[in-house]
């Protein structure tokens, strides 16, 4: 539950202000529910302005009445006649509220000392005597277990012995309740240090209810005053700079990979070092090789080893990840000692999140973005048998989620090993090889004309980009050589994004892909073909590309699209902010508008 009164007398109106393009509450609302901890999130009200806001941007939200002195009055109000155990008061005021942060406030329900606690809060050490003496800031002091004794706008304990070693904790606007002790605080009049403090925690100590505080490092910025919403917009500005753009890029690359025809038959001496006792080693497989001895029989299984054939007929899902890591947790006692990718960029992608799962809480669709993953992954390889796609080198496995498609993008992601045999490419499909071998051109078209270009990421593009125009428009280039060279393209090309980014094509083409189901490489090759205005000469090479080598590009998707497809498709093309800003610069919001992004999915 969000609390927010519109008519705040410090800073009247602040929920409503702008930060980054949106409200201040809906910041906080979405950070709230994007944290996935919750069965329901709402905002709890007393302004229409904020309630039509709230449902205007898909989210939930209770008008109470006016007359509340408090947040928790406002929250007991609304759950009252709710089946629920625990509710979690989040300030409105708060938009950078943080899942570590209200993951750490639930445990402390978990504890050996739950039982006592009547609500449970965070509380952050500051050394800042300004601060610390700042009646804005509210200060908190603990017993030995950390159970709250008081609050207070006043510092506390006052340092009359200015030598003692004294550690100041600022209360967190965070709380979490047991329903009971919530509607006891509703029903319960305010004593008079409450009223004098005006801080409501201040009334369960009152009436003897157990407040039970974890300390968090988790900071962020409380909207309090408009210097506060100035550095709230700098530091949101700043956040998405640097981890997506940062300007020195310390990526890991893949440490070890082996190249040349047959290498493949090296995988069970290059894994078996890696192998642990009673730990398998499972191998995801594309199953357009199911019926496939020459391949199937070379990998070698020992022991408890699994193979898993898995379908790439559909772009990777998040709740495919869950459910591989679910099965394989439910059989098998020990963490696997690895998992091995063997197929297209789906394949790939699918390892690269499996291996980071089996390591890390929750689901998939918790880590898409940049750099959430916090714990390294199991080891794992990849073996692409489809060149262009640049997902054996690349930072990131790309995937659709139940809100969006996005990868997830952390220096874990990439494989610990890889493995390009150019034989495995032989049988790939005409128009398949086309469409991979297009996307690996069309990354070093983004890559190469995009504002995040260095000097690292350009050396790789204009490499991949010179073997995609001797692959593609060369006259006298073997098919053996052709294979040899486009492995090498998609490394390079996939290498150059890595410390760059993608524009305009990949944002569109998650668009088709999310709504339509589309595959990633054709997708691209449905939206360059439309693109003359962003990347005209490349435009002309890629026509060209197509009439020399016969290809047809599907036409007429978009037509019968509704209009809730088409808005579908338009917010989460747009929601790829680092690919526009790669394609368009800082401004690209004032150049890529929904009209524009609408008129250019009508022609495809």
């Amino acid at each position: 539950m969000i609390p927010a009164r519109y008519g705040a007398s410090r800073f009247p109106g602040k929920l409503m202000q702008d930060l980054g393009g949106k409200p201040v509450i809906v910041r906080t609302y979405e950070a709230t529910k994007e944290t996935s901890l919750f069965d329901e999130v709402y905002v709890v009200t007393d302004s229409q302005i904020i309630y039509d806001e709230i449902e205007l941007h898909g989210g939930k939200a209770i008008m109470s009445i006016k007359e509340h002195e408090s947040g928790s009055d406002r929250i007991a109000e609304a759950v009252e006649h709710m089946d629920v155990d625990i509710v979690v008061n989040v300030q409105g005021d708060e938009p950078f509220t943080s899942k570590e942060g209200l993951e750490q406030v639930l445990k402390l329900f978990k504890g050996e000392d739950a039982k006592k606690i009547d609500l449970a809060s965070l509380m952050t050490e500051i050394n800042d005597w300004k601060e610390i003496s700042d009646p804005n800031c509210v200060k908190v002091i603990v017993d030995k277990d950390n159970f709250a004794q008081y609050f207070s706008r006043s510092p506390i304990p006052y340092p009359r012995d200015k030598n003692a070693a004294v550690q100041y904790y600022k209360h967190k606007g965070i709380y979490a309740f047991r329903k009971q002790a919530l509607l006891d605080f509703y029903k319960l009049p305010m004593r008079t240090l409450e009223a004098a403090e005006k801080i409501e925690c201040i009334r369960y100590l009152e009436y003897g209810k157990n407040i039970k505080m974890a300390v968090t490092n988790v900071q962020g910025i409380e909207i309090d005053t408009p210097e506060d919403l100035v550095r709230a917009n700098k530091a949101l500005k700043e956040e998405n700079k640097h981890t997506v753009n940062n300007k020195f890029r310390n990526f890991p690359m893949v440490p070890k990979v082996v190249f040349g025809q047959g290498s493949f038959d090296q995988l069970s001496s290059i894994i078996a070092p890696q192998r642990k006792d009673k730990a398998p080693f499972i191998f995801l497989v594309d199953d357009v090789f199911k019926g496939n001895k020459d391949l199937v029989d070379r990998i070698t299984l020992r022991f408890n080893d699994k193979l898993l054939f898995v379908s790439a007929d559909e772009e990777p899902k998040t709740e495919q990840v869950d459910q591989i890591v679910k099965d394989i947790k439910s059989e098998f006692n020990y963490k696997p000692s690895g998992i091995i990718g063997i197929g297209g960029g789906t394949i790939l992608d699918l390892a690269k999140a499996v291996s980071i799962m089996l390591t890390n809480k929750g689901s998939a669709a918790d880590y898409q973005g940049w750099d959430l993953v916090k714990n390294k992954a199991v080891y794992h390889v990849g073996i692409p048998t489809i060149s262009g796609t640049g997902a054996e080198v690349s930072r990131t496995t790309v995937l659709t989620g139940p809100i969006k498609k996005l990868g997830i993008n952390s220096d874990f992601t990439p494989f610990d090993q890889v493995i390009l045999d150019p034989d495995l490419t032989k049988d790939v499909p005409r128009n398949q090889w086309f469409y991979t071998g297009m996307d690996c051109f069309i990354h070093c078209v983004e890559s190469l004309n995009g504002t995040f270009l260095n000097a690292f990421s350009q050396s790789y593009g204009e490499k991949a980009y010179d073997l995609c125009m001797e692959i593609f428009l060369g006259k006298e280039i073997t098919p053996e050589d052709s294979r040899g060279k486009l492995m090498m393209a998609s490394w390079h090309g996939g290498m150059s994004i890595a410390y760059s980014q993608v524009g305009v094509a990949h944002a569109m083409s998650y668009g088709l892909s999310y709504v339509l189901g589309t595959k990633h490489g054709i997708g691209n090759c449905i939206v360059f073909d439309h693109l003359d205005e962003f990347y005209p000469e490349d435009v002309i090479l890629f026509k060209k590309m197509v009439s020399e080598h016969q290809i047809d590009i599907p036409k007429g998707l978009c037509k019968d699209l509704t209009d809730t497809q088409m808005n579908t498709m338009i917010d989460i093309a747009l929601s790829l902010v680092p690919l526009w800003e790669n394609a368009l610069g800082e401004n690209w919001e004032s150049i890529m508008t929904r009209e524009k992004l609408r008129s250019l999915y009508l022609k495809m």
